[in-house]
């Protein structure tokens, strides 16, 4: 059909046809659909895709179950926001007298958080035929992903609930500073 195959897309087809959509598998090697069916069969390895799809993130260098528009995984997505909550509140932190930061650091310190569910477990893929094994396993590693971006999208919360805390204690302070600005104004 088209060029030549080389050894490194033929073992690419030899190790995830069956594991990955075809059409993954076509667009990684820049290739047709029906070249990459071919070559499988070539090779005689099955191209039925039966595990959840994944995408690669190269954030954090993960498989995961979904991607954020950004093309990043959610987690990744969920820690870049949590980044830009975490600066906005170190500079409204700044704006505090220090006493007022300490105080608020070790009250914030005490603060629990909700409970937190459990990892899923790695399936048993021992005795499981080649395909329903990566069934499971691309299953499995789906759900760590959502997993792991439900976890990191409850840090951002708890981050924008406490750079809303202080920015109230922010806003708090500076109008006292100001009502007392406009007293002393008012005495002299």
């Amino acid at each position: 059909m088209g060029r030549d195959w080389t050894l490194r897309e033929t073992l690419y087809v030899r190790d995830w046809a069956g594991a990955l959509p075809l059409s993954v598998i076509a667009e990684h090697l820049h290739r047709d659909w029906r070249e990459v069916a071919s070559e499988a069969g070539r090779l005689g390895v099955p191209i039925v895709f039966l595990g959840t799809p994944l995408w690669w993130c190269d954030e954090c260098a993960s498989l995961t179950g979904r991607l954020h528009p950004s093309g990043m995984c959610w987690k990744c997505a969920y820690r870049r926001q949590l980044q830009q909550v975490e600066a906005r509140t170190a500079a409204l932190l700044k704006r505090l007298p220090w006493d007022k930061v300490e105080d608020y650091a070790t009250r914030e310190a005490e603060r629990g958080s909700a409970r937190h569910e459990p990892a899923p477990t790695p399936p048993d893929t021992l005795n499981a035929p080649p395909r329903a094994a990566v069934a499971l396993q691309t299953a499995y590693l789906a759900s760590r992903s959502e997993w792991e971006a439900r976890k990191a999208r409850r840090k951002l919360k708890a981050a924008q609930k406490r750079k809303e805390r202080i920015a109230a204690k922010v806003r708090e302070f500076e109008g006292r500073r100001e009502s007392e600005r406009a007293t002393m104004e008012g005495a002299a």
